[in-house]
């Protein structure tokens, strides 16, 4: 799941990787990857094997396991749930969210139903397994820690929270997207279009506010959806959808756009927020206990039910140019706290523990 195309996950194994491999002196890495792999490395390169093997498969779980063992590894780390139940040796896993526990039902797949609820029964045990077999276990916020520890009954020593940081790869590009200038100005909202992100309810507010919105997505899962309910509530003009964009555009984006609007319903982290920040873009969110844990004050809070609260919030910022000013400045000095560099080093203690 490296790089940007896998969303957030991707973004996190990049730069948990690239740091791992730029300090760390001492360990040697296996970098196991699949076919759409872009990475680059200057110094210090891990051994990189192409698995052909598809994410969240049976193949993954019967025949990724003798791919691991053939390395002979200390300990490995799989950056999401997706552990192999047929991997014996050592690891450690990082958790993300659990909104798969909480967010399901046919409302949330775009499968058949039979085949759904046979992915979730499978996706429950492979969860299960994976942190009860796991040295440590590794989650992006408290939030998150809290939920597995009273979900799962495991110790809280057994988690470790290591927080996100913000992509450097964003500082330095100064271009301009010129193919949404005539659409400005334009509210943003960057991330998947899943059920719990809660975009129709944002969408709502954008009619009401009368603004314009841009919707970056890297996946088509449910943008058939979102395109029905965009043309059921007569909503073409206002929302522009332009699937997944460079990080040199996306950095435009954040630098032209009066606000990112944020109105999931449930996170691990809020990624897409920092990023924000970093390029002086106020945030306007969800009231979410992570988002409040990650964010503090240096964002506006709305209830994501309530389309009316959240048009009147955007109006707030939007129309406010001293509230604007306060937020980037709030949210300029929030991100300095969020390192992947201090990621990567809490990470590789938490590796040193479990070895």
């Amino acid at each position: 799941m490296y790089g940007p195309k896998h969303t957030g996950i991707g973004r996190y194994v990049q730069n948990l990787v690239e740091n791992l491999v730029a300090t760390d002196k001492d360990n040697k890495y296996v970098l196991f990857v699949n076919k759409d792999f872009e990475g680059q490395f200057l110094n210090h390169k891990p051994k990189i094997i192409l698995v052909d093997i598809s994410h969240y498969s049976l193949k993954e779980q019967f025949a990724f396991p003798q791919i691991i063992k053939e390395e002979k590894l200390d300990l490995v780390h799989f950056p999401h749930f997706n552990v192999p139940m047929f991997y014996s040796g050592k690891y450690v896993v990082t958790i993300h969210d659990l909104i798969k526990h909480l967010s399901k039902g046919p409302s949330t797949t775009t499968r058949n139903k039979a085949i759904y609820w046979l992915k979730c029964l499978g996706y429950k045990i492979v969860f299960k397994q994976a942190i009860k077999r796991a040295e440590k276990i590794i989650t992006p916020s408290i939030f998150v820690k809290e939920q597995v520890v009273k979900c799962y009954r495991i110790n809280p020593a057994k988690v470790e929270v290591t927080y996100e940081g913000v992509d450097n790869r964003f500082v330095g590009y100064t271009k301009s997207f010129e193919e949404l200038e005539a659409f400005k100005p334009y509210c943003l909202y960057v991330g998947s279009v899943y059920p719990h992100k809660n975009i129709e309810k944002l969408i709502e507010a954008i009619k009401i506010v009368k603004r314009k919105l841009v919707i970056v997505c890297a996946r088509n899962v449910f943008s058939e959806r979102l395109d029905n309910f965009i043309t059921r509530h007569k909503a073409g003009d206002l929302v522009k959808l332009t699937g997944f964009v460079s990080d040199e555009k996306l950095a435009a984006l954040y630098r032209e756009a009066e606000a990112f609007i944020f109105p999931t319903l449930s996170e691990g982290f809020g990624l897409p927020g920092l990023e924000a920040m970093s390029l002086s873009c106020p945030v306007v969110c969800s009231d979410i206990s992570v988002l409040k844990e990650v964010y503090k004050n240096a964002a506006v809070y709305f209830n994501p039910l309530d389309p009316n609260e959240i048009a009147e919030k955007i109006k707030f910022v939007i129309n406010d140019k001293k509230i604007q000013e306060r937020l980037k400045n709030q949210g300029l000095k929030l991100v300095e706290g969020y390192s992947w560099e201090k990621l990567a080093k809490e990470t590789l203690k938490v590796y040193k523990e479990a070895a």
